[in-house]
């Protein structure tokens, strides 16, 4: 039925304006209707990158372009907000009207089901709007409607965006997907929720001395990746990065010229920074990371909606993450509790059973006469021995855990035996249960300095014959203390190096007390320490 019909006639002659654009975002074609409403000829638009052809509005250009990548990377069809863009008056110079648009962008897939193209469409929708009002509202009721619509368009554009963006996160996390392909969900997605040139998502490093760039979304993308913004340091708040202040204090923050701090932070000259917007990933009690927004200069960020748009974003955003950290700690301790259920049924099933075997062999030499009978025998109990042996090395394997995953519980413990050895006193230790799964980050070696120096100064003064080690969660701090009976301290007993709030006084009744309390934001989930 198709055969004889001319596609490309059917498509120039169509009602709606349409285009066709390539990957690059380049018009493929246009059809008269698209060129009716543009104002344009064909060989003005055909063949130049679509955002060359229409410059004049850069934040319905960033809106434009965040929808096209959408199609590109989804390849779903996507409904743009309402746009305004003016047009010139035919044979009026330099004069314009202002027009409202409706924008759908749909893939068109290729033989192997990737997006080859992209069918751009606008509707003008500018003649409906001017109805909306009765016919004897004036010209200024008729505006305000206009403009009402207008906006919620734009509020249910970005109510849309955010639930399919904490969808996305959210259907990434249950399919497990690695923590940096959810950072760069989270990035992408922020970019157009907010409608912003770059988006970055930063977090602290491994010692937790520097926030790092994870995900980036934009053009400029490569060049933020460097970026080692410092937690610590002289600079005052004037001079303060502006992720950095979101990080510490928990709050957003927007600058209207973030340049200066982009310079000093190392960023290539060459990158253009304006206005910027920081959001914390995550309540001010436990802030996990910071999502930054960026705009080139001469394109402002509107705090009103757009920071509301983020916060509420973020919010959801940090949830996922946690849950999917909670996750990730429930999986790992449902494996070390099937490691040690396997190698507590190897010792007293299989390794037991082997060694009664073994027994009895040995005990059947003593009335086997034949000496080639008595060889094969001492053979196979030299065998069974053999695999009692690379059982028990399997057992010790399985129960020795892996430095990354070694229960932070069982390192204090260690400690604590191995002080009781050396000083011959009577040690208690009292461990908080969610150490293990609640505790991470650099905090946990510095615990185990503290721990190891106020017992050494047990060790170095006499006279203790008890020593009680506590260490508990509180509520947004880590308490540890370690409590003796001998004699007391010197005043200037130095465990400098802790990082944290920590005292050395004398026990009432004789001995000394030494306490160390340090603040916990990252470096617990809010969750584990309610």
């Amino acid at each position: 039925m198709e055969q004889g019909m001319d596609f490309a006639a059917v498509f120039l002659a169509g009602p709606s304006p349409t285009a066709v654009l390539s990957r690059d975002l380049v018009f493929l074609a246009v059809n008269d209707a698209y060129l009716a409403v543009s104002g344009r000829g064909r060989e003005e638009l055909v063949g130049q990158d679509v955002f060359t052809s229409f410059p004049d509005d850069p934040r319905g250009a960033r809106t434009l372009r965040a929808s096209l990548e959408r199609v590109l990377a989804t390849g779903q069809r996507h409904v743009m907000p309402l746009q305004r863009y003016d047009v010139a008056v035919a044979g009026q110079p330099g004069v314009v009207e202002q027009r409202i648009w409706s924008t759908v962008n749909a893939p068109v897939p290729g033989e192997d089901g990737s997006v080859r193209w992209i069918l751009h469409r606008v509707e003008e929708v500018t003649p409906f709007l001017e109805r909306l009002p009765p016919n004897d509202a004036g010209a200024g009721e008729r505006q305000a409607m206009q403009a009402e619509v207008f906006a919620r368009s734009q509020e249910l554009h970005q109510a849309n965006e955010q639930l399919a963006a904490a969808l996305g996160i959210s259907a990434a996390v249950l399919a497990d997907a690695p923590a940096e392909d959810v950072l760069e969900l989270i990035a992408a997605r922020a970019r157009t929720i907010a409608g912003v040139d770059q988006t970055l998502v930063l977090v602290p490093d491994d010692t937790r001395e520097h926030l790092v760039v994870a995900a980036s979304a934009g053009a400029q993308a490569g060049a933020y990746r460097s970026l080692r913004l410092p937690l610590t340091g002289a600079a005052g708040p004037a001079r303060e990065p502006l992720s950095v202040r979101v990080f510490r204090t928990g709050r957003s923050v927007i600058s209207e010229d973030a340049s200066p701090a982009a310079r000093d932070a190392g960023l290539a000259p060459e990158v253009a920074v304006g206005a910027a917007l920081g959001v914390p990933l995550g309540p001010p009690d436990a802030v996990r990371g910071v999502l930054a927004v960026v705009n080139a200069p001469g394109h402002p960020i509107t705090p009103t909606s757009v920071v509301r748009s983020l916060e509420l974003f973020t919010a959801q955003a940090a949830i996922v993450l946690e849950l999917a950290e909670r996750r990730r700690d429930a999986v790992l301790l449902s494996v070390l509790d099937d490691r040690e259920r396997i190698a507590r049924e190897l010792n007293t099933a299989v390794v037991g059973r082997l060694s009664t075997i073994a027994s009895g062999l040995t005990g059947a030499l003593k009335i086997i006469q034949r000496e080639d009978a008595a060889r094969r025998v001492r053979a196979a109990a030299r065998a069974v021995d053999e695999v009692i042996q690379q059982l028990n090395s399997t057992v010790f394997a399985i129960h020795a855990e892996p430095a990354r995953e070694r229960a932070l519980h069982r390192r204090i413990q260690d400690l604590v035996d191995a002080a009781a050895e050396t000083s011959d006193v009577a040690m208690t230790s009292r461990l908080d249960s969610r150490l293990d799964t609640a505790l991470r980050g650099p905090v946990r070696d510095r615990l185990m300095a503290v721990l190891d120096a106020a017992l050494a100064g047990v060790a170095r003064r006499s006279g203790a014959r008890h020593v009680t080690v506590t260490v508990e969660l509180r509520p947004g701090c880590l308490f540890a203390q370690v409590e003796d009976d001998g004699a007391p301290a010197a005043p200037d007993e130095d465990l400098a190096g802790s990082g944290g709030a920590l005292t050395v006084t004398a026990r009432p009744a004789g001995g000394t007390i030494v306490t160390w309390e340090v603040p916990l934001a990252g470096d617990v989930s809010s969750s584990a320490a309610r």
